[in-house]
């Protein structure tokens, strides 16, 4: 567990670089794993992130493992797209500029 929590620490901090140096809000750079306790029922642990830059992630595990490695699953998927999504952008400025 403890290799995960450094992992996705990494994470994070991967993601904020990547977007640090365009126009973000202070949200885009915050996930929360959050336990719920309902109705005497066992807790749920939810992962939640609520930024402009990607959707709105809000998904329920019965285990902490599981909503860490869903996280880092998670993290590492976003972080892809928006490296591809950035070298796009540079393409289309490298086109437009010819």
């Amino acid at each position: 567990m403890k290799d995960k929590i450094k992992t996705i620490t990494q994470l994070t901090d991967e993601w904020y670089q990547l977007i640090g140096k365009d126009h973000h809000k202070d949200r885009d750079c915050h996930f929360y794993i959050n336990t719920v306790w309902s109705y005497g029922q066992n807790p749920v642990y939810r992962v939640e992130h609520y930024g402009y830059i990607v959707d709105e992630i809000e998904e329920d595990f019965y285990s902490y493992d599981e909503a860490v490695s869903f996280l880092e699953k998670k993290l590492k998927e976003i972080i892809k797209q928006e490296m591809c999504a950035q070298e796009r952008e540079r393409q289309e400025s490298f086109d437009f500029l010819r």
